[in-house]
């Protein structure tokens, strides 16, 4: 799976309002200064979150976006499909058909399969909690587990 710009600024923007959850709702404009990121590309992506039901958007005067629901609830999977928007059919079809298509590609659609179900698994709160520990995400990278590697491979053989 690849983790385009907008997948990026997806997750950003969604970490820091469960990290910041406390502090209300922050505008499309606020999370752009503070990441230093276009504001028009960051506010396309929120809208897109907003719409897939990730975040809500609240409008007046201390209007902006707060997450939809408990960051317990919240994939990384979700939060990089509603990022990519319509791309991300497209992207995900074409990549499916052409692995899909050559001799040998069964290894790279295990892999590829492999990695979305843990990105399904993986939660913002996950990435939260780990972002604010001493050992950060690199305690789990290779939690990807070696098990469910064993179980395909014996499956597929």
């Amino acid at each position: 799976m690849l983790l385009t710009r907008r997948a990026c600024y997806g997750l950003l923007a969604t970490q820091h309002l469960a990290e910041h959850a406390d502090e209300g709702s922050f505008s499309a404009n606020d999370l752009a200064e503070f990441y230093g990121l276009p504001h028009e590309a960051l506010a396309k992506i929120l809208q897109r979150l907003a719409t897939a039901g990730v975040l809500m958007s609240h409008h007046g005067i201390k209007g902006g976006y707060t997450l939809a629901r408990d960051p317990r609830y919240i994939s990384v999977f979700d939060v990089i499909k509603a990022s990519q928007g319509s791309r991300w059919s497209s992207l995900h079809s074409e990549r499916q058909q052409r692995l899909g298509t050559g001799n040998g590609y069964q290894p790279l659609l295990m892999v590829s399969q492999l990695v979305e179900d843990r990105l399904r698994e993986l939660t913002i709160e996950d990435i939260k909690e780990k972002a604010s520990s001493p050992a950060g995400l690199s305690r789990d990278a290779s939690s990807v587990r070696a098990s469910q590697l064993d179980d395909q491979t014996t499956r597929s053989h």
